[in-house]
């Protein structure tokens, strides 16, 4: 188990008595010695309390002391519902309620399992007290709630039982969110003339398509390269998605011959291929095409409530963009489809200035190492679950049901990782960007002074010194530069080194 001492309490002892093949929730605990303590790792923790705090034999009991202490785990709790016997187990259930009708965890851990399960126990409904919030607002970020008369609960979950991711109210993510990034990236919009802003559209929406593309190492075409901008710069119209639009969108993107018509028709994964006989390794697998409907209809779901609800836009990006790559529902372009989604709930929630973008993807490229660690969060775990096999052909076949591991993800470290990217993007690539601007519109009568060079050559020339510490290499200059004397040149350079080339920055205070 994950617990390396003590007697498991809570949902450690709900996976380890009924031996659920579960990703890890966030908290296990369990108890040994007099003390609580607190032990963190790979984002998890592993809390040991004293012997007083021992629910005792019954499994209901060990239920309320989870939602109580170690908050909400939907897909432990499915696991755990699917696994019982159905009739003993709902005798347990129903008589536990009827002992305790009006306690606020025994209203949600009956709501639960009527939520998880589509069962209804066969119980009068709750007539007296005051409706209690399923998830606690100070410890997970909420939607509007509906309230469920039956149990007098207010669900505030962020989707419905189809998908629902869980974020958590971390320090971290509290933090983010007093930046007020939003705010920042507007002041920093203010700070510029309409030309200024103007002449960056074309740069930011270059640098996000390129970036977006190197991070699958691909290099489109200029058309599939155009077709990747334009989609960018249409998102903010787009009032809602479905099955139809993310069709589109991936058809956009990919090759005409990997275009599809709907959600992928086979069972698709990560790997590659190693050693002899190109033996696949796999890193991630997908759900199985049979639960794509469902999946994707309650992300979709889950993509409007939260935005009905004004659920902080880098969470409410985070669950759906990676919610959307973890559910990988075409063969191609998931990876690319992912970012779009984040700059498509940036800009509908107003958090992205009007005609703008923020060149997140240039962050995660740069970042690649973070990037890829925290998709590896997830399929890590998951791979450690999923029991299949790959034949000599490359295809691979996965063997029972999956559908609850990618439905209940706890999204928190994809909140927080893209929060650090988006905070990193506005205050450098995104101002950067808009800096260079300014600095070339400086530059550009300074360099038709020295010599009137056609557009296209002069942007050459700027770009190539660039690359090469402000001075115009010997083989770029016999290539495409043949014409300029030398001292044309040298006159040139000193305009991009006095302009154009990036200065040092400040140490941080």
């Amino acid at each position: 188990m994950y617990l390396s001492r003590g007697i498991p309490i809570g949902y450690a002892k709900a996976i380890e008595d009924h031996g659920l093949g579960v990703v890890p929730p966030h908290q296990l605990s369990a108890c040994v010695g007099s003390v609580k303590h607190v032990r963190s790792s790979d984002g998890r923790e592993f809390v040991t309390y004293p012997s007083s705090y021992d629910p005792g034999p019954a499994l209901c009991d060990h239920l309320e002391f989870a939602l109580k202490h170690e908050g909400i785990s939907l897909e432990v709790l499915a696991a755990l519902f699917r696994a019982v016997k159905q009739g003993p187990f709902e005798d347990e259930l129903s008589r536990h309620i009827q002992a305790r009708p009006t306690g606020q965890n025994t209203r949600r851990l009956w709501f639960l399992y009527e939520f998880l399960t589509g069962r209804r126990l066969p119980l009068e409904d709750v007539t007296t007290g005051n409706y209690v919030e399923l998830l606690d607002p100070k410890r997970y970020y909420t939607a509007t709630p509906i309230n469920s008369q039956r149990h007098r609960v207010r669900d505030n979950l962020l989707g419905n039982v189809d998908f629902c991711p869980m974020v958590r109210r971390t320090p971290s993510l509290q933090e983010f969110e007093a930046k007020q990034l939003a705010n920042e990236a507007a002041r920093i919009v203010e700070s510029y003339d309409e030309d200024a802003l103007r002449r960056a559209v074309d740069y930011l929406y270059a640098k996000e398509t390129r970036s977006s593309f190197n991070i699958e190492r691909e290099t489109p075409s200029q058309q599939r390269a155009a077709r990747f901008v334009s989609l960018l710069r249409e998102l903010p119209a787009l009032d809602s998605l479905n099955e139809a639009a993310l069709v589109h969108m991936q058809n956009v993107i990919v090759e005409d011959r990997f275009k599809e018509k709907g959600y992928r028709e086979a069972q698709n994964y990560v790997g590659e291929s190693v050693g002899v006989g190109l033996r696949q390794r796999v890193h991630f697998i997908s759900p199985q095409r049979k639960m794509l409907p469902r999946l994707m209809a309650g992300l979709l779901s889950s993509l409007d409530r939260m935005m009905a609800s004004s659920v902080d836009p880098i969470v409410h990006a985070a669950a759906i963009s990676f919610g959307f790559v973890f559910i990988h529902p075409f063969e191609d372009g998931n990876g690319r489809l992912h970012r779009l989604l984040i700059h498509y709930i940036l800009s509908r929630a107003g958090f992205t200035p009007q005609g703008l973008i923020f060149p997140i993807s240039a962050v995660m490229l740069q970042r690649k190492d973070q990037y890829d660690a925290c998709l590896e969060s997830f399929s890590k775990p998951l791979m450690k679950l999923i029991d299949y096999e790959v034949d000599e052909k490359g295809l691979l076949t996965v063997k029972g049901k999956t559908s609850g591991f990618y439905r209940y993800v706890d999204f928190t470290r994809m909140a927080e990782d893209l929060y650090r990217w988006t905070e990193e993007t506005i205050r450098t690539e995104f101002r950067d960007e808009l800096d260079f601007v300014v600095r070339y519109r400086e530059a550009r009568p300074k360099l038709d002074g020295v010599v009137e060079l056609p557009d296209t050559l002069r942007n050459r020339f700027v770009q190539f010194c660039l690359q090469n510490g402000g001075r115009l290499s010997k083989q770029k200059r016999t290539k495409y530069f043949i014409n300029l004397t030398d001292k044309e040149i040298h006159a040139l350079e000193k305009v991009v080194q006095k302009y154009l080339v990036p200065r040092p920055k400040a140490p941080a205070t």
